[in-house]
């Protein structure tokens, strides 16, 4: 989709389905559990282990980083050029 800037210059505008996007989609039951770990840091609950490498993660990034560590999600979501 595009979008006209202030001097009527075409944009284009990202979508969510890009590259360096993730997104999921949950039933209401999932929602509701995976709530409980939304605002966790990092190093809180480190009972899970990283779908990729295997290294302890914390049971944010098991909801919300497709169960892998920060490194491997970063390395599979958005990689760097």
């Amino acid at each position: 989709m595009t979008q006209k800037t202030l001097d009527g210059k075409d944009v284009e505008e990202p979508s969510i389905w890009s590259d360096g996007s993730f997104a999921e989609t949950l039933g209401p039951d999932d929602m509701k559990a995976k709530m409980r770990t939304f605002h966790m840091k990092h190093d809180e609950e480190m009972n899970f282990n990283c779908s990729i490498c295997k290294a302890k993660i914390s049971a944010h990034n098991k909801d919300w980083h497709n169960g892998m560590c920060d490194n491997c999600f970063n390395k599979e979501f958005f990689p760097e050029d």
